[in-house]
C-alpha cells in the first residue's frame, strides 16, 4: 500500500475537507481497500492509502472519463436555467431521478442535489445546500465550466498547495471566508475576478455523494448542515484513523458531532469537529465562513 499525503487538503478549510474526500471517492472507483485520514502538523493534512501507484492520474483519468460522457452532468448541458440549477419542477426532477435507477453513480449524485418531494416558496425543488450559487452563477453551470476547464496541474496544485487559483473559472463558493467583502478592501471586488482553486472545487464536487438531501418533514436536509437560513451551519469531523469510503460515509452521518464527549469522539477516532456559517447575501449568494471548533 502506498500512504500520499496531500498538505494542499486542510481539514479546517471545507473546500479542503471535501476535495480530500472527492478523492477518497476517486481511487475508491480503482482501489476498493483506499483509506483517507488526516494528521496533526499545524492544520489538518489529508492522507490517503491505496493500492494505486499514482494518485495524481488516478484523479485525471476521472476527468477524462466524466468529459467522455457523465449522465450526473449532462442532463444540464440542454436543459433550461431552472434545471441547469437544480430548481426543476418536482415531476422534472423526479423523471431524472428515475432514469439514472441503474446508474449507481449518476443515481448518487442526483440523490445529492435535491429529493424530488420538497419545494421551495415558488413550488420548485429545493436543491442541495452546497447550492450557493444565484444569479447568473447556476449550480450545474458551474460544475460543467470546472469539468471543461480543469487541467492536472490544478489537481496537483490542489494536493499539494498552496492555492494559487485561476480567474478563468466559475467557483462554486465553498471555500471558507471566499466572500470578498467592500468594505475590507482597498478596491472595488465587483470589477475583479477572484481566483478559483479549479482543482480542489472539482475534486469537492466529486465528494457531493457523501452527502445526500433527505426530506424532513416540509424541508430538505442535506447531511451535515443544520438551521435554516441566517442561522444555517455546516459540521463536520476529522479522524486520524485511515477509513474506507463507506466507512467515511457512516461517519459523516453522525448526528449531533458537537454533543459528544472527547471519549465517544476518541472511540469513533475523530479528532476534531468543525463548523462554518453560511451566510447568505439579499441575492441568494453563499459562502462558508473560517470553521471554529465545536
Amino acid at each position: 500500500m502506498n500512504v500520499h499525503r496531500m498538505p494542499g487538503l486542510d481539514a479546517r478549510d471545507p473546500l479542503g475537507f471535501l476535495a480530500a474526500l472527492g478523492v477518497l471517492r476517486t481511487l475508491s472507483h480503482g482501489d476498493r481497500s483506499a483509506r483517507l485520514h488526516w494528521e496533526r502538523d499545524g492544520s489538518y493534512v489529508a492522507v490517503v492509502t491505496t493500492s494505486l501507484s499514482s494518485v495524481i492520474d488516478a484523479l485525471w483519468e476521472d476527468v477524462e472519463r466524466s468529459r467522455q460522457g457523465d449522465p450526473a452532468i449532462d442532463f444540464a448541458l440542454d436543459a433550461d436555467r431552472k434545471e441547469q440549477d437544480l430548481k426543476h419542477p418536482p415531476d422534472a426532477f423526479r423523471k431524472l431521478m428515475r432514469s439514472l435507477v441503474n446508474v449507481p453513480e449518476a443515481a448518487q449524485f442526483v440523490a445529492a442535489y435535491a429529493t424530488g418531494v420538497v419545494v421551495d416558496g415558488s413550488g420548485q425543488t429545493k436543491p442541495t445546500s452546497f447550492h450557493m450559487t444565484a444569479g447568473q452563477q447556476r449550480f450545474m453551470d458551474v460544475i460543467i465550466d470546472l469539468r471543461d476547464k480543469v487541467t492536472r496541474r490544478d489537481l496537483e496544485e490542489a494536493l499539494d498547495g498552496p492555492w494559487i487559483g485561476r480567474d478563468d473559472v466559475k467557483d462554486p463558493r465553498w471555500r471558507a471566508g471566499s466572500e470578498r467583502l467592500r468594505a475590507l478592501l482597498s478596491f472595488d471586488p465587483s470589477k475583479t475576478k477572484a481566483a478559483v482553486a479549479a482543482g480542489a472545487a472539482w475534486l469537492a464536487f466529486r465528494a457531493l455523494p457523501l452527502f445526500p438531501v433527505v426530506p424532513r418533514g416540509t424541508s430538505a436536509v442535506t447531511t451535515g448542515f443544520t438551521g435554516r437560513g441566517r442561522s444555517e451551519q455546516f459540521t463536520w469531523p476529522v479522524w486520524s484513523i485511515p477509513l474506507l469510503e463507506s466507512e467515511a460515509r457512516v461517519v459523516l452521518g453522525l448526528g449531533e458531532l458537537e454533543r459528544m464527549t472527547r471519549g465517544e469522539r476518541s472511540r469513533r477516532g475523530i479528532v476534531a469537529v468543525l463548523r462554518s456559517s453560511v451566510q447568505r447575501s439579499s441575492q441568494g449568494y453563499g459562502n462558508f465562513t473560517a470553521s471554529i471548533p465545536v
